[in-house]
C-alpha cells in the first residue's frame, strides 16, 4: 500500500552529525524542528495542530527514507522525532 505524500520541503543535514556531541545534535534537531514549523505555519489550516501533524510527517518520512535505504536521514529524523516528543 503506498500513502500519499506531500512535500513539504528539503533540510540540510551536516555530514559530521554523527559525529557530534548529544548537544549538538540536540541543537541541530531543534533547528530542523523549527524550519518545519515555520513551513507549517505559512500552509497548513489554523485548526490542526502543527506538533502533532509534524510528527506524523517525521514517522512518515523516516518509513519513506528506509525505503529508499537513506538510513543516514532517518536517524536524523528518528532524532528529531525524540526532540519533538517533550514529556
Amino acid at each position: 500500500m503506498r500513502r500519499e505524500q506531500v512535500e513539504l520541503g528539503w533540510v540540510d543535514i551536516p555530514k559530521e552529525y554523527f559525529n557530534l556531541t548529544p548537544r549538538r545534535k540536540k541543537v541541530i534537531c531543534n533547528s530542523i524542528i523549527d524550519t518545519l514549523l515555520i513551513a507549517l505555519e505559512r500552509d497548513l489550516d489554523p485548526t490542526i495542530n502543527r506538533i502533532s501533524f509534524l510528527d506524523e510527517i517525521l514517522e512518515s518520512s523516516i518509513i519513506s527514507n528506509n525505503d529508499l535505504e537513506q538510513y543516514e536521514v532517518s536517524a536524523v529524523l528518528y532524532d528529531c522525532r525524540k526532540q519533538l516528543s517533550i514529556d
